[in-house]
């Protein structure tokens, strides 16, 4: 009986299934983790892969897009990383999905379609589309998509404490090996390898909670993400829920890192290490590496041409060398952005850094008009194996 009431004033068209296949709301078999390919149920679904190329409608994708648009609040919802990642992980999607909203007056989200197009360069693409129109004729469109990297052998979502699992993945192209991290509820993210066709047996689920599991390869000379998943070792996952609203106001960056620094102190605590103390030799340069990104409108450890990056910046003006543990991160909010970086098991890992000592985190706004600027932050954990770096006499001299 609460259906009527949620969907009073609006209408939702989701993205119907294919026959055979289990809804949501099914308990005719236990939820897997697959890449479900299906037919497109739907007139929006055909529009959708008659205008990209090499695109495939994913039914488990569609699944987390309907709970999303669904859950969303209003006409212009905050789509948080948390959000997303539940999404995705409740349908049992594997890929590292990407959502986008467009709200117009109904006509098909030609802008969606050309900005996925762009990302994904002529390159297999997993989709998925609903839309939720209003009475007075405004339609919010909500397009899920995500490469299509590697493939992956079903696995069981749920699982009993002490279980297994039997990750078998077929990597892309020129890749024979990659590596597997697992982060669970509590303590470190554990690194495996995998080699491509051969099942890898994973036996760490000792503790109730979620797990999320991350294969990363090479490609091109560069490291990416190629599977980004959950598991649920004795619980069920979490319910979804309206994300909150936007904030009113812009980011204050200041106080953004310092938001971070204490939430990154509070995650390293939860998972039983120690607390990171501010390295100020090296906020200046984290600083800077954010504020390149902001500008340019680009996330990465390295800008061709402008910075070579903080750990080379680092080694110009100090003394003794640092290891560097470096996360890169563009989001709304400083919640957001730590949220992004934390369902990445990879990156994850970078945060919990057992030997580091100290970090530094800058953050800064991106240049914008109409609309609220973004926060583009680096995180930089380090230890010193030496001792702590000393800036050089004569580095501005």
């Amino acid at each position: 009986m609460l259906l009527p009431l949620l969907l009073a004033g609006c209408t939702i068209r989701p993205a119907a299934l294919p026959d055979g296949l289990p809804t949501p709301s099914s308990r005719d078999r236990p939820p897997e983790v697959r890449y479900l390919p299906a037919p497109p149920p739907h007139d929006d679904a055909r529009w959708l892969l008659a205008s990209l190329d090499q695109a495939t409608w994913d039914a488990q994708l569609a699944r987390a897009v309907d709970e999303l648009i669904l859950h969303l609040p209003g006409k212009t919802p905050r789509l948080t990383p948390s959000t997303l990642s539940l999404a995705t992980a409740r349908a049992g999607y594997p890929g590292q999905a990407r959502f986008t909203r467009l709200l117009n007056g109904g006509a098909p989200p030609d802008a969606l379609v050309a900005e996925i197009a762009t990302a994904a360069a002529g390159e297999p693409v997993d989709v998925a589309l609903s839309r939720r129109s209003w009475a007075d004729g405004t339609t919010l469109w909500l397009v899920g998509w995500a490469p299509h990297r590697a493939g992956l052998d079903p696995l069981p979502r749920d699982l009993p404490l002490d279980g297994t699992l039997a990750v078998r993945a077929d990597l892309p192209p020129g890749n024979t090996d990659a590596r597997l991290f697992v982060a669970g509820p509590t303590g470190p993210v554990e690194e495996l390898s995998l080699s491509s066709g051969t099942p890898r047996w994973v036996d760490r689920f000792h503790e109730p909670g979620a797990y999320r599991l991350e294969v990363v390869a090479e490609r091109a000379g560069q490291t990416e993400v190629v599977l980004l998943f959950s598991v649920f070792v004795e619980s069920e996952p979490p319910a979804m829920v309206p994300p909150p609203p936007m904030p009113e106001g812009g980011p204050d960056p200041i106080a953004a890192e310092t938001t971070l620094f204490t939430a990154l102190n509070q995650l390293r605590v939860q998972h039983g290490l120690q607390p990171v103390r501010n390295f100020p030799l090296f906020v200046p340069l984290v600083r800077e590496h954010s504020a390149w990104m902001a500008n340019l409108g680009v996330v990465a450890h390295a800008l061709p041409g402008v910075t070579a990056g903080v750990p080379a910046r680092a080694t110009e003006m100090s003394h003794p060398g640092a290891r560097h543990y470096e996360n890169v991160a563009v989001a709304t909010t400083a919640e957001d952005a730590l949220a992004l970086v934390a369902d990445s098991p990879g990156h994850l890992r970078n945060l919990l850094c057992e030997a580091c000592t100290h970090a530094a985190i800058g953050v800064a706004l991106e240049p914008t008009l109409g609309r609220r600027p973004r926060l583009f932050v680096t995180w930089e954990l380090m230890e010193f194996p030496q001792g702590p770096p000393q800036a050089i006499d004569h580095y501005d001299r």
